[in-house]
């Protein structure tokens, strides 16, 4: 078996930045088709079991990063999306940008933003303002492009918070893709962590990247639970 194969987060199917909540279920998605009591395969399970063993544990998981941050001997450097920031490329189209990414910024190539969303609040949800604003709408139509395509999907977004998103795709969005979506009030790049087929559609989940509020005057709200 490949070493590809037996890397915990392949197994896993999920992204290496992945929440522990997206790691355990998909672990458990995983094991409800594959377990050997319902016809799965043992040496399948076994890895399985063995690769959330590790990911499940945040110490074991530090510990297994770090051996996955050290470059095969000839191999050559991939771009990570999740690691824009010390590059100073853009995480959506890789165009470079000079000096420190900060809110407001945008590239200069693709016009994604190029701030990084807010701390999450110690307490309550409130993001902007003091609750005489308006929140996030959820259950909205955004527009989501990919790097890949030249135009716009049109999607609905189900959820937003300071840390991710949940939207609804026509169309699957490969897991560790970078996306950038668009509403009234928001505009910001994520990266896909999550792809959960619920035909005739699929559930995404991502991890915000960037974000940028377009209508903050009077006051913008978020979820900060999610």
């Amino acid at each position: 078996m490949s070493h590809e194969r037996r890397n915990h987060y392949r197994i896993l199917h999920v992204q290496p930045e992945a929440p522990p909540e997206v790691i355990k279920s998909s672990w458990r998605a995983l094991m409800s088709r594959l377990h050997p009591d319902r016809g799965g395969d043992h040496e399948h399970a076994a890895l399985l079991n063995a690769a959330y063993a590790v990911l499940s544990d945040p110490e074991q998981r530090r510990r297994y990063d770090q051996t996955l941050r050290r470059p095969a001997r000839g191999a050559t450097a991939v771009f990570d999306a999740t690691d824009w920031l010390s590059a100073r490329v853009c995480p959506f189209c890789r165009h470079a940008f000079a000096g420190a990414a900060a809110p407001g910024l945008r590239c200069s190539a693709c016009d994604s933003p190029l701030g990084p969303p807010p701390a999450v609040p110690q307490a309550g949800s409130e993001l902007i303002g003091r609750r005489r604003g308006e929140r996030f709408a959820r259950d909205v139509d955004s527009r989501l492009r990919l790097p890949a395509e030249a135009g716009e999907r049109l999607v609905r977004l189900r959820d937003l918070s300071l840390t991710g998103l949940a939207l609804v795709s026509a169309a699957r969005i490969p897991i560790g893709t970078p996306l950038r979506l668009t509403a009234d009030t928001f505009d910001t790049v994520a990266i896909t962590v999550a792809c959960r087929a619920a035909l005739p559609v699929f559930t995404v989940h991502a991890r915000l990247l960037t974000l940028q509020l377009l209508r903050s005057g009077r006051g913008v709200y978020v979820n900060a639970r999610a």
